[in-house]
């Protein structure tokens, strides 16, 4: 029969600790160079737009939208799928000089990846579940601080992402 009444050794506790940690830094410095990537090409004279198909519809009308994802205007929005999608943006933008929010994402699909944190002193099946309760939007930034020393805002800070402003009024109809 195995002991369970021992306590785990304190180097143990103190590696989970510091890999929470390491995961947050991490996440901010990610975000901090996503943003500077963001600023380098609107600065270059692109526009970063978000956006794209809102509904496949159950009744086969299939929208879509595009939107300023800096301020959260709504540029255009229309029915008839990828096709439709890819038209507007071919007669909005000919120069070609928006580029989708979704191309800056640090999730490793671009050339700049995320940073990646070596788990030391954990196994990898518990470094991964632990990234996936840091990274689950259910999880309270108090929950995380108490566990990792830190105060809530820090924490806030490290987790938060540049997210696009909330959609305004709609101001222009279906094109």
């Amino acid at each position: 029969m195995t002991d369970t009444t021992t306590d785990l050794p304190t180097g143990t506790d103190a590696a989970v600790r510091e890999y929470v940690r390491a995961l947050l830094h991490a996440r901010l410095a990610d975000e901090q160079a996503r943003q500077e990537r963001i600023r380098a090409f609107e600065k270059a004279g692109h526009r970063i737009i978000g956006g794209g198909q809102t509904s496949g519809g159950s009744d086969d009308v299939q929208t879509w939208e595009i939107t300023d994802w800096r301020t959260g205007d709504l540029i255009v929005n229309g029915t008839g799928g990828y096709t439709a999608y890819d038209e507007a943006t071919q007669r909005l933008d000919p120069d070609g000089k928006w580029l989708h929010i979704d191309s800056f994402d640090e999730d490793g699909e671009d050339e700049e990846g995320g940073t990646e944190v070596e788990p030391v002193g954990i196994p990898d099946s518990l470094a991964d579940a632990l990234q996936d309760w840091l990274g689950m939007s259910s999880t309270p930034d108090e929950d995380i601080a108490e566990f990792v020393g830190w105060s809530v805002e820090e924490v806030s800070r490290h987790r938060e992402e540049a997210c696009p402003p909330a959609p305004k009024a709609r101001g222009r109809g279906w094109s």
